[in-house]
């Protein structure tokens, strides 16, 4: 099982991390759960909705990808240039495309099929922001439900473009935190404003690059941190006002005032962070081996599946009155694809990805 794992680890880490295919585990069915119409199921109230539902929600479940993306993948790459004294751009979008390409092409074939078949004819100009991984940046006029988690792929994507250059052409860490320090501020501005003066109705201003990388970046700089200062970070990690730290930044939103409501998804990303440093320095913990519950790890392995198909059966509420989009049938099928697509496809290109890691 440890093996079969192994070879899920996105970008070929240094050793396995028990604990974190729960975390994707969780993340997944936060977004499922979302889908599924899991808001039907609590008060429709201005209080909940604005600042108890991002605690729960599918986009907090994305949030949770976003961070351990942006540990996992700065982790690796700080390893890769320490060892070898560069990063090879070259094999780090290779395997970038080895990991998301299978899925996400299947995706779009059947897409294709449907709307030969009549269903989606108004997909087609929304399909090419798909596409070309740019669906954060989609107009509300052409939205469409099947592909609107594509966002975030677009903003990992984009995130991605430039992070390795930063890390490979920075040559000091201070410095490349200083500008995911930056980054960070101008998103925090940018999503108070957008929200204050409801800016861009047309669009969804919170998806794009800035401010949606945030998370990313938080990931980022708590891997540096990890990286360069490991006695630190496993100080902070086993210390017992961590907890506390986490509880108030991820509740950050129920006690604030309404005005800084927006900047919710900066607070949780740090406490995602931060539980992602206490998962790394407990590995030896009984409740992280509890974490390693086959069933809920497997869910994890299987996540990028679950996500990617979750939005062709489920969309982004509840599923339609096409017969393959109906409960239960469409969790179902999302499901299933997904071990499918693992067994069967994503796991052989997983193990040929391995020829493009760092030795």
């Amino acid at each position: 099982m440890e093996l079969f794992l192994y070879f899920y680890t996105e970008y070929c880490i240094m050793t396995y991390i028990k604990g974190f295919n729960a975390v994707r585990a969780f993340s997944v069915l936060l977004v499922v759960l979302t889908h599924l119409d899991l808001s039907d199921w609590i008060p429709n109230t201005d209080f909940v909705m604005s600042r108890v539902w991002p605690m729960m929600s599918g986009e907090f479940g994305v949030l949770t990808f976003f961070v351990l993306s942006g540990y996992l993948i700065t982790s690796i790459l700080l390893h890769e240039k320490e060892k070898n004294g560069r990063i090879s751009l070259k094999n780090f979008y290779i395997r970038r495309a080895l990991r998301l390409f299978p899925p996400l092409i299947l995706f779009f074939v059947l897409m294709g099929i449907v709307y030969t078949a009549g269903y989606m004819s108004d997909a087609v100009y929304s399909v090419l922001y798909g596409v070309f991984y740019l669906y954060n940046y989609v107009p509300r006029t052409i939205y469409f439900s099947e592909m609107g988690h594509l966002w975030s792929l677009g903003v990992e994507e984009q995130f991605y473009i430039l992070w390795p250059l930063i890390l490979l052409y920075v040559k000091k860490l201070e410095m490349v935190k200083r500008i995911g320090y930056v980054l960070i501020a101008i998103s925090c501005v940018f999503a108070f404003v957008v929200a204050y003066y409801a800016l861009f109705q047309n669009y969804y201003p919170t998806r794009w690059f800035i401010p949606a990388s945030t998370s990313i970046i938080v990931g980022c700089l708590m891997a540096i941190l990890n990286f360069t200062q490991p006695d630190k970070a496993r100080k902070w990690a086993l210390s017992p006002y961590t907890f506390l730290l986490i509880l108030l930044t991820y509740s950050f939103t129920l006690y604030v005032p309404p005005i800084f409501v927006s900047l919710g998804f900066f607070f949780r990303s740090i406490a995602v962070g931060l539980v992602l440093l206490i998962i790394v320095h407990s590995q030896d913990k009984k409740w992280v081996n509890v974490l390693e519950f086959k069933p809920l790890a497997y869910i994890g392995i299987i996540s990028y599946g679950i996500y990617i198909y979750q939005g062709f059966f489920l969309r982004t509420g509840g599923g339609s009155e096409i017969w393959f989009q109906k409960f239960p049938l469409n969790i179902i099928l999302a499901v299933a694809l997904a071990i499918v697509s693992y067994e069967f496809i994503e796991k052989p290109i997983l193990k040929f990805k391995k020829k493009f890691e760092h030795r």
